[in-house]
């Protein structure tokens, strides 16, 4: 029995000396805070001298991804150094609304970055209905995406394109999003024969009946 109540005695010691040490005393604290996978500024939330114990990762990492711009954060702690290092993951935009760029999970979020010349433009009633347009188009074979300038929303779910081809600019009327693999193909079999290099516009909306202008 004293045994035993030595083992208790014991134990209940160094679990409150290591709650001290870990909550308390100077040991285990932050020394560095080290920010990667982005060149923005973001808030401190992590302060210096803070007690590592007390660095909840769950509250930071939800507070990072409230940021439009970023798509997920990480974090971990380092225990020997008291280094702490956040890793946040930026959203890449594939398109962009006026000044707000979409990704391709349909998320929306302010962008001036770099590469912002080169990604192709909505023109469209709202900020919803872009996005919609976006998760259209990004379904495209990458043939068609790849020179997309401009997605334009003529109606809900209906739209025009303005594709470069070669050194040319092509207005594609797309129509609604449907047969889309068939209008893909077709405009491909337009483009590539020769009577068509100077062609300036495609009517799409009736796949199996194309119009070329």
């Amino acid at each position: 029995m004293k045994k035993r109540s030595l083992i208790i005695a014991v134990t209940l010691i160094v679990f409150a000396a290591l709650t001290y040490a870990l909550g308390w005393s100077s040991l285990f604290t932050v020394s560095s805070v080290e920010v990667i996978g982005t060149n923005k500024t973001v808030p401190s939330l992590i302060q210096i001298g803070e007690k590592l114990a007390r660095v909840e990762p769950r509250v930071i990492i939800a507070t990072y991804e409230k940021i439009e711009w970023v798509k997920n954060a990480e974090i971990s702690r380092n225990w020997l150094s008291g280094k702490v290092s956040i890793t946040l993951n930026e959203r890449a935009p594939i398109a962009m609304f006026n000044k707000r760029a979409i990704d391709e999970e349909g998320a929306s979020f302010e962008f001036n970055g770099a590469g912002i010349a080169q990604l192709p433009r909505i023109q469209g009633p709202s900020i919803d209905e872009a996005v919609k347009a976006a998760m259209f188009f990004k379904t495209l074979p990458v043939e068609i995406t790849k020179g997309i300038i401009l997605v334009k929303i003529i109606r809900t779910d209906s739209y025009v394109l303005e594709i470069w081809n070669a050194s040319q600019k092509i207005e594609v009327l797309w129509g609604r999003n449907e047969e889309n693999e068939l209008k893909a193909k077709v405009f491909a079999a337009l483009i590539a024969r020769p009577e068509n290099q100077k062609i300036l516009r495609i009517d799409l909306s009736a796949p199996h009946a194309p119009i070329v202008k």
